[in-house]
């Protein structure tokens, strides 16, 4: 009995030992407001086809990952739709003209050493739009660096993937091509 009552008060211990991977709380917003005019109607959607399972990793530190919001997705197909919303489109489901953002590549990598820290975003976003026989695909990407003194900061970091996903959900959203081909020319 006491045997057991030994193992587990150390199998109490030892679990709270382990830290849990903190989450990481993206919210980015689309404030750009109108930079072009679809005026058209689009089926929209969004899918995430990321390899990677996290969004923010600092190396060389334990824990090493921090996971990712379980909603990304959900968070980039809000932006995505503010922003063509802002932009003159009519979302709607029925319509035979889709558009689709797929996710390939988002996170931020972190370095940090005993005076600063420096924090790499990249993001990878690829825009698969169809109409009747046409089609038309391309590729935003981007990056982000943010260096400051000591360790980093999780919210700052945050911001700057917030700051990242805007700058690339305005860029795709100004494409002339893409606002050419929706529609219809």
């Amino acid at each position: 009995m006491l045997k057991t009552y030994f193992i587990s008060i150390g199998v109490f211990i030892l679990s709270g030992c382990t830290a849990q991977p903190k989450s990481v709380i993206l919210n980015p917003t689309y404030s750009a407001q109108a930079v072009s005019h679809f005026n058209t109607h689009i089926n929209a959607r969004v899918s995430d086809h990321r390899t990677t399972n996290f969004v923010i990793k600092v190396l060389n530190q334990e824990p090493a990952v921090y996971l990712p919001d379980a909603s990304l997705p959900i968070k980039i197909e809000r932006i995505f739709f503010d922003a063509l919303r802002s932009n003159g489109a009519t979302l709607d489901t029925t319509e035979n003209k889709k558009i689709t953002l797929q996710i390939n590549t988002f996170y931020s990598k972190v370095t940090e050493s005993i005076t600063q820290h420096e924090s790499n975003a990249t993001a990878d976003f690829q825009i698969f739009a169809s109409h009747n026989e046409r089609t038309f695909e391309k590729r935003y990407t981007g990056t982000s660096q943010l260096k400051g003194p000591l360790k980093h900061e999780q919210a700052k970091v945050e911001g700057q993937l917030n700051n990242l996903t805007q700058k690339i959900i305005t860029r795709i959203v100004s494409d002339q091509e893409l606002i050419n081909f929706l529609q219809g020319q």
